[in-house]
């Protein structure tokens, strides 16, 4: 908090006592009130809290071998499906396979966007040049 000289108005380092410019008494510092606000969260010490387990992690050959099953074009989207709602005990393979229904789920969703905008500019070409031909009339 800042101090000023009620004397002189300099402004008074914070360890002075006396104003050094003219002597006088340094007035004492006033801490404001704390403002009521809301409650901060309580959190439990790290010894209340119940330590989640780590998952542990999959082999190499584990995660080849799950990648590879993903690669089956159906059969792997219903493994991945099975695994990522329950069908294994394994956290690590129901998380990969989760990650890989939302992959196949993003994927999915951009191909038909984009065989969307290729039908629409399709049939714009198409009926540009219909247009064309019948609007010339040396063709006929």
């Amino acid at each position: 908090m800042l101090r000023y000289c009620k004397n002189c108005g300099l402004l008074l380092p914070h360890d002075a006592d006396r104003c050094p410019q003219c002597g006088a008494p340094a007035p004492l510092a006033v801490r404001p009130a704390a403002q009521p606000g809301p409650a901060a969260p309580l959190y439990g010490t790290p010894d209340d809290r119940e330590a989640e387990p780590t998952p542990e992690a999959m082999s190499q050959g584990a995660t080849t071998g799950t990648m590879i099953l993903f690669a089956i074009p159906v059969v792997g989207f219903i493994l991945a499906l099975v695994w990522s709602f329950g069908g294994t005990h394994n956290e690590a393979r129901k998380r990969l396979a989760r990650a890989q229904v939302v992959r196949t789920l993003v994927v999915a969703a951009a191909a038909a966007l984009l065989v969307l905008v290729a039908a629409l500019v399709f049939s714009a070409v198409v009926h540009s040049q219909l247009a064309y031909y019948y609007a010339t009339p040396y063709y006929r």
